[in-house]
């Protein structure tokens, strides 16, 4: 694939990859920048997080150790066996050290726990009584300005101090220690002795190294006179003077240049003790987890660029590879009917290919509608006669066909033309009638109706979006509307026929049988609109089965309708189960029955075998007559179907030899075959489609242009002459037809052929 990129010099290709590329890297640049940015920053944020919560840990834990001084100092403060009458005495002052003791111990970080009385020589400890210069000269080794402050303090503190005092171990090693005094009584204005803690440095730093773990940097602590009060050193050791520099009451991340190299700095500042604490590490220490971030990122996203990059441009050949066949295949197909006179690119010949087939489209579309009439009166005839299969697809069939009823109830109306239709105006007025019936629109009713050439009528299928009680006026509101139309477009009115209303699509057969039934009753009420409803009104004997059931149940028969023919059957034998009658009565509502079944074979010209008769009068129950004449309806059903098929193949017939025999009068039209046979236009028009394959004028060229083509051959009149007599009266219109359609004039073909019989 990739070797034809290089093979091929099509600027059309190169065009395809270079808008490939930059359809990719201009979303992947940004993507990719942002990504970057992201995913830095949120390990920036999740370092400074980290280190801040390592720190928090340690403010959390000190906090909670200075806690632990102040609750002692004030347990010392309150301790009534600490008070300096009880020291006085040599008992008690015994039991005063020991309980001195307890309070050391109860405190991990405590090194020594000295209390002092104001103006006192003595100092008292859990290791007994000693004299102020005792306890300072032998104690801690202090330094001379060390051991001044803090007896300055013991005297005089009057609120907590904590500060760190330098000491000279006997190795002349200045070791650090943190004094914590506390003035008693606690909470008072006038204080009279002072508790006074001593912490260990080496006790913090072992404290803070534990909570920091493995972390790989400098970590100090310092009072709120920005004394350094404890430092852990795992990395260069800093001065401490050049970090008091800073502003250390800020909290958060700073980058200061130390010793000439870049160190990372983060404060956190602790609202109980008042302390800072800050660690320093080396930047790109601090932030080795980013850089090695960074350059993963880096790594995936060349990664990602060069696979993009090597997809995008497989893609575009791909995609420009269907191209190149189309064109090739074009270019191939115009050099055997044309001479090539400039060098076109592939679009330049796709492009002129597709103008040629948006013509034929154009031919296509004229098809298609011709086609969309014939399938939308199919549909709606199914519907009609209740042969629906799968209702979901027939909903998009409708929808495709813009068949949009207004809702789920439906009725069926019969308008039948009986043979009132002879004459030609007439039938013009009927024609122009059947266009506007094909859809029927009312305030709260939809119908679309389609043409029953058989039956000379048009049925409707109407729906309505009704409720209740409403939908019996909305039928009528809409038979209204639609008498008045027929009384505005005919010059007498037909027979309309009104089936019951049914809810869902495949009840609209029930309403169609309905409907039919309905029409046999016009005469007896000398109306030209009858409902199905008031049908059983005629019957005046309550005790006999319902009429409107009877006309129904023999109108299904005469339509072929099995369903609905059984349905109506069972209603009757359940209604007449129900009568509790006689068994005179009984017996004859059910010979009048059987008496039924024979009218309506006698009627469709159905022969019955005198056995069949004789099985149906002699049933033994009302089961058995029932069982016995669902099987004469399944008979006469198939019959009817059969009968339906062969009408219509008699149809076909009759109108192809009418075709055939008269298509050579240039009178000859489909308005006047249409008028011939007593059908509509369009009917005939998507019948001949339906059986032929080809539309009415396709079809009458067909056969003129065979006897053209005949008489050409086999005679040896003029072209004009020829024309004339196959029915065309433009001369030269039918040459040019006849020109597009052979590829060869009228001339070129008669000489063509004669060729050919000659050799």
């Amino acid at each position: 694939m990739f070797r034809q990129f290089g093979r091929d010099k099509s600027l059309l290709l190169y065009k395809y990859v270079i808008s490939y590329l930059i359809i990719f890297l201009i979303p992947y640049i940004t993507i990719s920048t942002i990504f970057y940015q992201v995913s830095v920053q949120n390990l920036r944020d999740e370092i400074v997080n980290s280190n801040i919560d390592k720190i928090e840990q340690v403010i959390d834990i000190t906090d909670s150790r200075m806690k632990e001084l102040k609750n002692i100092a004030t347990r010392v403060s309150l301790d009534h066996r600490l008070t300096p009458y009880m020291l006085e005495q040599p008992y008690n002052s015994k039991q005063a050290i020991e309980e001195l003791t307890s309070y050391k111990v109860s405190s991990s970080i405590v090194d020594e726990l000295y209390l002092y009385y104001h103006g006192e020589e003595q100092i008292y400890s859990p290791r007994g009584t000693s004299s102020i210069n005792t306890f300072i000269e032998n104690t801690y080794q202090f330094k001379d300005e060390e051991e001044i402050k803090l007896r300055t303090l013991m005297e005089a503190v009057t609120k907590p101090v904590i500060y760190p005092v330098e000491t000279i171990s006997s190795k002349k090693d200045p070791q650090q220690i943190i004094a914590y005094l506390y003035p008693i009584p606690i909470n008072s204005s006038v204080n009279y002795g002072t508790v006074t803690f001593f912490v260990k440095d080496l006790t913090f730093k072992k404290l803070i190294e534990k909570v920091l773990g493995d972390f790989k940097g400098n970590m100090y602590i310092f009072n709120e006179k920005k004394e350094l009060l404890t430092s852990s050193n795992k990395g260069e050791k800093l001065d401490i003077d050049y970090l008091n520099q800073f502003d250390l009451d800020k909290t958060g991340v700073i980058n200061k240049k130390i010793n000439n190299e870049d160190y990372s700095l983060v404060t956190i500042h602790s609202e109980y003790s008042d302390w800072t604490y800050m660690t320093a590490m080396p930047t790109n220490q601090f932030y080795e987890r980013m850089n090695t971030l960074k350059s993963s990122i880096v790594l995936i996203l060349i990664l990602i660029a060069a696979i993009g990059v090597i997809a995008t441009i497989f893609m575009a050949i791909r995609q420009y590879q269907p191209i190149k066949n189309i064109s090739q295949s074009i270019k191939v197909k115009k050099l055997e009917h044309t001479i090539k006179t400039k060098k076109k690119d592939e679009l330049d010949r796709i492009r002129e290919t597709i103008d040629t087939m948006y013509e034929n489209s154009r031919e296509m579309d004229k098809k298609i509608k011709v086609q969309q009439p014939l399938i939308r009166d199919q549909i709606l005839s199914i519907l009609l006669k209740g042969n629906v299969v799968n209702h979901e697809e027939m909903k998009e069939l409708l929808a495709d066909l813009e068949l949009t009823f207004k809702g789920n109830h439906f009725f069926v109306v019969v308008v039948s033309f009986d043979n009132r239709i002879t004459e030609h105006e007439m039938f013009k007025q009927k024609e122009k009638l059947l266009n506007k019936l094909m859809k029927v629109s009312s305030e709260y009713c939809q119908g679309f109706g389609v043409e029953l050439v058989h039956d000379n009528g048009i049925a409707l299928i109407v729906s309505t979006d009704g409720e209740g009680i409403q939908l019996e006026a909305q039928q009528r509101g809409f038979i209204d509307e639609l008498s008045g139309l027929l009384a505005d477009n005919l010059p007498s009115l037909p027979s309309v026929g009104v089936g019951n209303i049914y809810t869902g699509t495949d009840w609209i057969n029930r309403s169609y049988i309905e409907a039919n039934a309905a029409l046999e009753y016009v005469l007896l009420h000398n109306r030209n609109i009858i409902y199905f409803g008031n049908v059983s009104k005629c019957n005046g004997d309550d005790k006999w089965y319902p009429s409107d059931a009877q006309a129904k149940f023999s109108q299904s028969l005469k339509q072929g309708d099995k369903i609905v023919a059984e349905e109506t059957l069972k209603i009757i034998m359940q209604h007449v189960k129900e009568q509790g009658t006689s068994i005179y009565m009984l017996r004859a509502m059910c010979f009048d029955l059987i008496n039924v079944v024979l009218k309506n074979m006698r009627e469709l010209d159905l022969s019955y075998k005198t056995e069949d008769v004789k099985a149906l009068v002699e049933f033994s129950s009302l089961s058995d007559l029932e069982y016995k004449i669902n099987f004469m309806i399944a008979s006469i059903c198939e019959v009817v179907e059969v009968r339906k098929e062969s009408h219509n193949s008699v149809l076909r017939d009759d109108i192809l030899s009418f075709i055939e025999e008269n298509y050579k009068e240039h009178t000859l039209s489909l308005e006047a075959t249409a008028e011939y046979f007593h059908i509509s236009t369009a009917y005939l028009s998507r019948f001949i489609k339906e059986q032929t394959g080809d539309t009415f004028t396709q079809y009458l060229w067909r056969l003129r242009k065979e006897e053209f083509k005949r008489q050409l051959i086999e005679t040896d009149n003029t072209i004009k002459e020829i024309v004339l007599n196959i029915g065309y009266v433009d001369v030269a219109n039918f040459t040019r037809k006849f020109k597009k359609v052979e590829g060869i004039t009228p001339g070129q073909f008669r000489k063509q052929y004669g060729l050919k019989k000659a050799l």
